[in-house]
């Protein structure tokens, strides 16, 4: 077993989750799977937490799925990865992924369930079930190809190449690519946190919805009586 670890810290109203497993660049074990539902529900159940932020120690974000505990991860009783990107989608919070550095595999899946990805300019991005003879679920396939198109997503998926952040950032999969992702993740935030909760929450869902296909008149309907109740103006 290897002894990673995710961290919670709340600063600002800004809940920062860290992926932390240093000498396998920051890899998920199947304990670190199953502990990220367990931390966003923990940050949304925060009153005070407005924006999640997940990212990696040291100059890595995250580089997929510790190979050494697969057999755990994917066994029997079913995949752990999959709860922790439905815990991410499906988190009421705005997320934005910082990726510091390598996103490969398994962190390119957590990335692409935020709804936002600010990457370093040496950050490089994989997916790689190619070269493991593995089939990449079809909630990550379905969000990939979303972000990307379907043929950049075959691209990723057929050729599980490594990427630059200049052509991510071409593909789509990532929104930005700066010098200093942690500043530009820090402003960006704070900005979000400080708009209105009730439009940044009402926002989230119905692009969600827009982005399915699902139809949007009852939920927007709900909001707007949310908003005309409530008077929310911060």
């Amino acid at each position: 077993m290897s002894n990673g670890e995710l961290r919670l810290e709340v600063d600002q109203k800004v809940a920062q989750i860290t992926i932390d497993n240093a000498g396998k660049r920051n890899a998920m074990n199947a304990a670190m799977w199953r502990r990220l539902p367990e931390l966003l529900a923990e940050a949304t159940a925060d009153p005070e937490v407005r924006v999640v932020v997940l990212t990696g120690a040291g100059d890595a974000f995250c580089a997929g799925a510790d190979i050494s505990e697969l057999h755990e991860i994917e066994g029997p009783e079913g995949s752990a990865t999959e709860p922790a990107e439905r815990a991410l989608l499906e988190c009421p919070l705005p997320t934005i992924a910082l990726v510091n550095g390598l996103c490969i595999g398994g962190g390119c899946q957590l990335a692409a369930a935020c709804d936002l990805r600010i990457a370093a300019e040496s950050a490089v991005f994989g997916i790689t079930p190619a070269k493991l003879g593995v089939v990449y679920p079809p909630s990550s396939i379905a969000r990939l190809t979303e972000l990307v198109g379907p043929s950049a997503a075959k691209l990723l998926l057929f050729s599980a190449d490594f990427f630059n952040a200049p052509r991510a950032l071409a593909m789509r999969l990532v929104d930005e690519v700066v010098a200093d992702p942690a500043e530009r993740v820090a402003e960006l935030a704070g900005t979000i946190a400080a708009r209105s909760q009730l439009s940044v929450r009402a926002a989230k869902e119905l692009v969600d919805l827009a982005g399915r296909g699902a139809p949007l008149t009852e939920r927007a309907e709900h909001w707007h009586e949310v908003a005309v109740k409530t008077g929310e103006t911060a």
